[in-house]
Formats: C-alpha cells, structure tokens, sequence
C-alpha cells in the first residue's frame, strides 16, 4: 500500500539508513556497492532504492536539485522510518582541489526552505556522530576539507553568475565567514535532521570549484564518486544510534 505522496513508499521500503542524493542517476551507482539490490519506486525526480552493505539494510534515495525538495524527501523519509542520512552529492569549492571530499560540519542557511521549519536565529548543525563515522572511514589519499557549507536557491545568481554573463558573487564574504563550500541542500538535510529529530551529515567531492570557474572531467569525478559512495557506506555501518 502506497502511504507517502511524492516518494510513493510504504514504511517497509525504507531503511534506518538513508543516502541522499540528488542526482537519480548517482541512485544506480549507489545500488552497484549494495547486495540484493533493487528500484523500489520512481516519481517525478525522486527515485527509491535499497540493497544490503555488508548484510545491513541502507535506502538510496534521490531528490532532484534543491532544498524544496530535498525537504519533502527527508519529511516522508523520517515519516517511513528513517533515523540517519547523509547528504551524498557534489559541491562547489573555494579552495579545495577538485576531486577532495568536503564534510561540513554546519551550512549557512541562503536556501529559503529551512526557515518554514527553524528561524534564521537557529544554526544548521550536522550529528556530530555521524560526522565522525564518516571522517574515520575515509580512505587515505583523498583530500578532505572540513567547515562550513553555504546552501543557495538560485545556482546561477548566487554560486555560478559567470557563467551566465553577471558579476561574480561577493566571494570576500564567504571567505571571511570561513566558507569551505557552496550547494544547495546541505543547510535543510541539517535544519530538518535537528527538527524532525534524525542524525544528518554531509559529505560531498569537489566537482567544481568557484573562481576561476573549473570542473572536474568526467572520468575522474565518476570514480571519485564511487569512492564517495563506498566511503559513506562504510561509515554509516560504523554509525551506532543512541
């Protein structure tokens, strides 16, 4: 019986542990690490699956760009049954070299969807024992970068405006605020994680970086999302609820 409106679940489809994605393609590869893997449901841009990691049951689940929603994701997640997730996508640096990973460790709330659920006063924390999973199972070798995250609406106007013809964005603020990276979901996984009372992380790779405007090519970035992947798996295992 179908019980969640836009995820399309029953609480039997979803897991303790959830990977959020935005990316439905990045669902597949997540599934290609799990055992006794399948598609549970697609609707619009959110896409469902679930497998085994070393015979412990994981949801992968897919939200489409943004913190709209990525919101109502994470709101029918924690209705089904989910008590940790974390955030496994991309994001845009300032300093880190492409291809690292970034764990943030808070987000500076610019996204508009946080704030119908925690005023701007209330900061956007991750678990800090889920973090910590996630930094030990970190293979060595991959560059990591920790601190602040700043999630926007707008990708274009607000993290990207070269590429459309505009002034670059006051990257001297971002800096001085200790800004490591920019996306745009990282503050509502945290925002919602401390609402709605489940454990949230995220960990991303660099896939571009801000200015100079570069991305990473295609075949380095898909491994190094496989091993994002791995990582995160590896590290929500370790992840013990309390």
């Amino acid at each position: 019986m179908i019980t969640s409106l836009y995820l399309r679940c029953s609480p039997g489809d979803i897991k303790e542990r959830v990977l959020l994605t935005g990316d439905p393609a990045r669902v597949d590869l997540i599934l290609e690490h799990l055992t006794d893997a399948r598609i549970i449901a697609r609707h619009r841009e959110f896409v469902v699956g679930g497998g085994l990691y070393n015979d412990m049951p994981f949801t992968a689940v897919a939200s489409g760009i943004g913190a709209p929603s990525a919101a109502i994701a994470l709101e029918e997640l924690s209705q089904l049954g989910m008590k940790a997730v974390t955030r496994v996508g991309t994001t845009m640096a300032l300093n880190a070299p492409l291809g690292s990973f970034v764990l943030s460790l808070g987000a500076a709330r610019f996204e508009g969807t946080s704030n119908a659920y925690l005023p701007i006063a209330f900061p956007s924390i991750p678990d800090w024992r889920l973090s910590q999973a996630l930094m030990a199972s970190i293979p060595q070798g991959i560059g990591l970068t920790t601190g602040i995250t700043a999630s926007f609406d707008a990708f274009y106007t607000a993290m990207a405006p070269a590429l459309v013809g505009e002034k670059m964005q006051d990257l001297d603020l971002m800096r001085r605020a200790n800004v490591q990276a920019m996306d745009m979901e990282t503050s509502v996984v945290y925002t919602l994680g401390n609402r709605l009372r489940f454990a949230a992380a995220s960990l991303c790779v660099v896939t571009n970086r801000a200015y100079p405007f570069e991305v990473i090519a295609n075949e380095p970035r898909v491994e190094r999302e496989k091993q994002l992947i791995e990582t995160v798996l590896r590290g929500m295992s370790a992840w013990t609820m309390p």
